[in-house]
């Protein structure tokens, strides 16, 4: 093989892993809530699926005696929209009229958002999520 042969095989091969991790991209680690320094992460995560994109992940966490919802929008959607709609909130399965530990923004380039502390760790509870319209669930915690 001629070295200029070689050299193009291992740019291509070099383009294709990139690419790849770019397809691939995980989300980075949640930083911790306003409130509370010290949470841990309850439940399952979400991961909401926009377009064939991962686009976002849904989390519950639980520190200082409240749940806290949690969404992260993933670096791949980021680069690819100029700003979206983030709406979250934990679901108390004895009440689920109520949306606890709200969190809202609208028009946004952030990353990521924590809801409000929801006095909610006495009952079995979920997290609700939306990126724009899409939306979906943790697992149920109890």
């Amino acid at each position: 093989m001629s070295v200029l042969r070689r050299t193009l095989a291992v740019a291509a091969t070099v383009t294709a892993a990139a690419a790849a991790s770019l397809v691939n991209a995980s989300p980075a680690l949640a930083s911790t809530p306003a409130s509370c320094s010290s949470v841990r992460q309850i439940g399952t995560t979400r991961v909401l699926t926009v377009g064939g994109m991962s686009a976002a992940s849904v989390k519950q966490y639980y520190g200082c005696g409240y749940n806290y919802a949690y969404i992260y929008v993933w670096e791949q959607y980021r680069n690819t929209h100029s700003n979206w709609d983030l709406y979250v909130h934990v679901i108390d399965h004895s009440d689920s009229g109520t949306d606890y530990g709200v969190g809202q923004l609208n028009n946004t380039t952030r990353a990521e958002l924590w809801g409000a502390p929801a006095p909610t760790a006495a009952h079995c509870t979920h997290v609700t999520g939306y990126l724009n319209s899409t939306g979906g669930s943790t697992s149920t915690v109890c």
